[in-house]
């Protein structure tokens, strides 16, 4: 692992810092943390920069129960944070999120941390809209901007935005945004950072039902934790029983047509 790389991702979370207590004394920088590799990384960053921060999770009623136990068992001073409505409330009145329309993370996730610094484990070789991110962004509570950050450079909110920071805004940080798979996970080894055991036979780590999972995910998801599909498809029951979806007749029809990621017209072809 580059000790630059380390070194450039420590600089940036003790700069971070700085703001973070100005706007939050008692808390510091807010860190993300999913459980997986990316943000069990900026937790032993956050450790090796000796800056004050405080882990939450944010509960979506679709959290494996291997990384919770995993969370539970390895960093106990994670806050679990839960939102007004999880996952499965939210099927209930709006379906299942689509790749277009991923309600999901906006009132599960990107709402959390207002008026704090929040740190991530964000990369920029994850998808090109993430390229595209600087270290600093800001969201604003404008509706514009809830989901789309603006990037801005440290010297502009040390020198004046942090002071910008009101109601649901918030300052993301993005420490290890230009690291690679490979840097993560040999930073991981060479550190002896506890490895979540969902990589055992997952390749990431987070909400299952997602509809940014494959196919092979989901399967796995179906076998592992039979009990949550139970539950959802009661949800997309409850769901068209207030809609109706013309060619599709009952809640597991609903699934298998989400779940081949399909248009409506597309699945109906080879049902």
């Amino acid at each position: 692992m580059e000790n630059n790389k380390i070194n450039e991702s420590i600089a940036t979370l003790q700069r971070a810092e700085k703001i973070a207590l100005q706007l939050n004394p008692e808390q510091g920088l807010w860190l993300a943390f999913s459980g997986g590799k990316d943000s069990a990384v900026v937790y032993k960053l956050c450790q090796m920069a000796g800056v004050k921060f405080t882990p939450h999770y944010s509960v979506t009623g679709i959290d494996a129960p291997t990384n919770i136990h995993h969370i539970k068992s390895f960093y106990p001073n994670v806050i679990f944070e839960h939102p007004k409505e999880n996952y499965f409330q939210l099927v209930e009145k709006k379906g299942l999120p689509m790749m277009h329309t991923r309600f999901c993370c906006s009132r599960l996730k990107e709402n959390m941390g207002a008026g704090n610094v929040v740190i991530d484990g964000v990369r920029a070789q994850e998808s090109t809209n993430r390229a595209k991110y600087n270290e600093v962004m800001v969201r604003s509570r404008r509706v514009e901007n809830i989901k789309k950050g603006r990037n801005r450079s440290f010297t502009e909110i040390e020198e004046n935005e942090h002071r910008c920071i009101k109601g649901k805004d918030r300052i993301d940080v993005h420490p290890i945004l230009r690291w690679s798979s490979a840097d993560v996970w040999e930073f991981l080894l060479e550190y002896s950072v506890p490895v979540n055991p969902c990589y055992s036979y997952l390749t990431r780590v987070g909400c299952m039902y997602c509809p940014f999972a494959s196919k092979e995910q989901l399967t796995i998801y179906e076998q592992e934790y039979p009990k949550y599909k139970q539950r959802l498809l009661l949800a997309i029951d409850r769901f068209m029983k207030r809609k109706q979806i013309d060619g599709i007749n009952t809640a597991a029809e609903y699934y298998e047509w989400w779940k081949s990621k399909k248009t409506l017209k597309e699945w109906m072809k080879t049902k």
